[in-house]
């Protein structure tokens, strides 16, 4: 299976958002003002493993991610915006320099993106991870999962981490649409015709094992009563999925449910997330035989005061992939937990830190044994980030 089942810039997103903005202009044109902006990670993690696969240092340094973002836009006469952003990977070992392309207008009809860019459920998430005061905690991805505890091999994301995607469009080629916000309420839908089509991929087939007519409803609120913030959020996404097996056997096509929310007073918040992964992914005849892809939550508490942040998070997540027909089952369970802090020391330069710890037990549906023993891991991660 070629599925992209993980977005490369859902957690780089959610890390600007609290980020200053001190994007520049550097250039206006007759048609399109431009403007440049980026960030640089360097991170230092300290990792204790049951299983480190190769990885028995116990110590790294890594640049999880470096990005330079162009952003062109104009206004018409009629009112209308429109624009053109590119995000482009300029780590030194990145193989792709485009990493997003999109076109987008808006106007009084709300918003909308043509190209390579995170779906709508990506976007409009909302969920514990927003409390989290560190870069890890219980989104995963870039700054926690990728450079930590994969070691041990074969994470599945659907029950170790929130993401800000619920499925798999990730940076596929889609048109996005976001309307207009109401009394707090906001819609969004988006459709990809091909989970591996971006860019000029013109020999993309439809039966190569990615999915196809990808569909993502968003629906958030956002508010303010008093002193207390709310937020909430609630995505569903589907799609059909190509492939197969040896044999011909076919797989189950994509569907998840998400709800989320979050609440901030005071300078606390406090998030929760929960996702139902369907039958996604699983073949015809581990479900008839009871798989389930399962379900995950996520629950965080956060306070910031000045250039200070703390938090603590906690998430749950199991698993049958095999079912009960299967000699060997064992629901699959994984819980990760642990602190998060933040310091803000100048404009676009802060240190975030994380403390974070991982339990997977029956790894891959099987009980554990000593050819298949469950996995402990201990971090400590220390992100210094530069966004300009």
């Amino acid at each position: 299976m070629k599925k992209t089942l993980l977005a490369s810039t859902a957690l780089i997103g959610a890390a600007l958002l609290t980020a200053p903005a001190h994007a520049g202009t550097v250039g206006s044109g007759d048609n399109l003002a431009v403007r440049l902006s980026g960030f640089m990670w360097f991170q230092v993690n300290v990792i204790d493993e049951d299983i480190s696969a190769g990885n028995g240092r116990g110590f790294d340094f890594d640049i999880p991610e470096t990005e330079l973002h162009i952003n062109a836009s104009n206004t018409a006469d009629n009112g209308i915006k429109y624009g053109v952003s590119i995000e482009m990977e300029v780590n030194t070992d990145a193989s792709n320099n485009g990493d997003e392309v999109w076109a987008f207008l808006s106007g009084d009809f709300g918003r909308v993106e043509m190209g390579d860019q995170d779906d709508a459920t990506n976007r409009m998430l909302v969920g514990a991870f927003q409390a989290h005061q560190g870069i890890c905690g219980p989104f995963g991805g870039l700054g926690c999962l990728a450079p930590v505890f994969q070691s041990g091999g074969g994470e599945p994301f659907t029950i170790a981490r929130t993401d800000w995607q619920v499925a798999t469009s990730s940076d596929a080629t889609k048109v996005t649409y976001f309307s207009p916000r109401f009394s707090g309420f906001q819609v969004g839908a988006s459709f990809t015709p091909d989970s591996g089509g971006n860019g000029a991929s013109f020999g993309e087939t439809d039966n190569d094992g990615d999915y196809e007519k990808m569909m993502g409803l968003g629906l958030n609120y956002t508010g303010k009563f008093d002193d207390f913030g709310i937020s909430a959020s609630v995505l569903y996404e589907t799609a059909t999925d190509e492939d197969t097996i040896n044999g011909g056997e076919t797989f189950e096509d994509l569907e998840f449910i998400y709800v989320g929310a979050k609440v901030d007073f005071a300078g606390f918040t406090v998030g929760a997330n929960y996702r139902d992964n369907g039958d996604t992914g699983l073949s015809k005849s581990a479900t008839a035989a009871g798989a389930d892809h399962g379900h995950y939550w996520a629950v965080a508490a956060g306070y910031k005061m000045g250039p200070w942040g703390v938090s603590a998070w906690y998430s749950y997540g199991e698993r049958d992939p095999l079912g009960s027909g299967s000699s060997s089952f064992a629901t699959e369970e994984m819980v990760r937990y642990g602190l998060g802090g933040r310091y803000a020391i100048a404009p676009g330069w802060q240190l975030r830190a994380d403390l974070s710890f991982l339990e997977w037990e029956n790894r891959g549906g099987t009980p554990s044994s000593t050819s298949n023993p469950d996995q402990d891991s201990t971090a400590f991660i220390l992100t210094n980030m530069i966004n300009f």
